[in-house]
């Protein structure tokens, strides 16, 4: 049986993607600072051995050492739209030094297969790097520390870059949840002047991009291909416009909305995709899961009224 350490395992992702490859088979260590995170559900604990870590190189080191990994999928980020000056530390400390430390493990028991995530803010509408803010700068800084390790110690690595993820069970204030329950309430809803675009991805989807990309990177060992980098993209831009127009067609009524001036200026109209994961293609249509996060809405608000 394959052993995979995947760090940000109590994560939006983490938790979907554990269960993913516990049904595909693979051992599954989860690494995690904590508890089990809220969004990681009982039934996706069974099974997943989780691992506390505390900050320490060696920690990782003698963990690596014990599991013997054949993957390493590193997910753990901290992500903020508009930093703060006591958020430099825990960014770089988060976005940089965590996944060199998980690379200098996994070089040391030789494990040589590496996957991690990024954002598609970490690009300009030219697919050059331009970073949209300080997390993403982080994370464009960390790839540059993945290439090293692939340059000098022969590690194969795929870095995937992320779109918009969305799912019912994702706890964070999201544009898309905002609609939503604008949409469910009748409240109304202040947006930005100007258009908004979204790349949609289910994280069901998300999840089955990087067990793919196991597949892909077992086929890029074999060639000896050092680092690749895909998306994980639905393959087309959403408006807000469109989008709410999805949502009016599973019946609800659009809300008065109230435009004002953005906060940030936006130099990055349209998200940036490069070439999908091979062999990939996300199989959970808007409408769906739209569907999907109404029903679990409506499900939650019995809960709260029976209570």
């Amino acid at each position: 049986m394959r052993r995979a350490i995947v760090s940000g395992i109590t994560g939006h992702v983490g938790a979907v993607l554990g269960d993913q490859l516990m049904a595909a088979g693979f051992q599954v260590h989860g690494l995690t600072r904590g508890g089990v995170g809220s969004t990681m559900q009982p039934a996706s604990r069974m099974g997943i051995r989780l691992h506390h870590v505390d900050g320490r190189t060696q920690t990782l080191v003698s963990l690596f050492e014990e599991i013997q990994p054949d993957v390493v999928l590193h997910l753990a980020a901290l992500a903020r739209h508009k930093h703060l000056t006591t958020d430099i530390s825990p960014l770089v400390t988060a976005n940089i030094l965590f996944g060199t430390q998980l690379l200098e493990a996994a070089k040391l028991v030789g494990c040589r297969s590496f996957i991690t995530t990024g954002s598609h803010l970490q690009y300009g509408e030219n697919a050059r790097h331009h970073a949209f803010n300080l997390y993403a700068a982080t994370k464009t800084a960390f790839e540059e520390i993945l290439a090293y390790f692939v340059d000098s110690f022969g590690f194969s690595a795929i870095a995937l870059t992320l779109c918009n993820v969305y799912s019912e069970l994702d706890p964070r204030p999201t544009l898309l949840s905002q609609l939503l329950g604008a949409f469910a309430d009748g409240t109304p809803l202040s947006l930005h002047t100007g258009e908004v675009w979204f790349d949609l991805v289910h994280v069901e989807d998300v999840a089955a991009a990087l067990i793919q990309s196991i597949r892909v990177l077992d086929h890029h060992r074999a060639e000896g291909i050092g680092l690749s980098h895909y998306s994980v993209s639905a393959g087309r831009d959403m408006s807000c416009a469109e989008l709410m127009t999805v949502i009016e067609a599973l019946g609800l009524t659009r809300p008065n909305i109230n435009y004002g001036r953005p906060e940030v200026p936006a130099y990055r109209v349209r998200p940036w995709r490069g070439i999908c994961v091979p062999g990939w293609t996300p199989r959970i249509g808007i409408q769906e899961g739209v569907t999907r996060l109404l029903a679990h809405r409506a499900a939650r608000a019995e809960v709260t009224e029976d209570a």
